[in-house]
């Protein structure tokens, strides 16, 4: 099974409905599976998560050094609606856009002017943006 460093909506959706329904079935990835990718992968690490969500990154990084997976993977649901708002998005250039709208939500940044060539979100993107992060206790 592919798993692109882009493709963060296939572990968080469906490789938990795939392993759910083929318990027994044996799941080989380009990524160790049992790594959460929040914490691993260098793009939703530190590009997406060190700008938007410093602290829980630094948690992150301080479960996975002293091997506390329970901690990381508390870490990881709590970031979920964060990760689901930002990084699931149909494209890359519409997660820089995402994520120029969290760091509104989290009042780094005044606006989230877009500018070419990026396009704006869907209409309640920024809404639905923040109340992610309102919910991940980062807003």
């Amino acid at each position: 099974m592919k798993n692109g460093v882009r493709n963060m909506k296939r572990w968080d959706t469906e490789i938990p409905v795939i392993r759910a329904e083929h318990p027994d079935l044996q799941i080989l990835t380009c990524h160790d599976e049992y790594l959460l990718h929040t914490m691993f992968d260098v793009d939703g690490a530190l590009v997406g998560y060190g700008c938007i969500a410093p602290e829980p990154l630094i948690e992150l990084i301080k479960a996975g050094k002293a091997k506390d997976y329970a901690k990381a993977r508390e870490l990881h649901d709590r970031l979920l609606p964060v990760t689901k708002n930002v990084y699931h998005r149909g494209s890359h250039m519409e997660g820089t856009v995402a994520l120029k709208w969290a760091l509104v939500a989290r009042g780094i940044l005044d606006h989230a002017t877009v500018r070419s060539p990026l396009r704006p979100l869907a209409e309640g993107a920024d809404r639905e943006i923040a109340a992610a992060m309102k919910q991940a206790g980062l807003a």
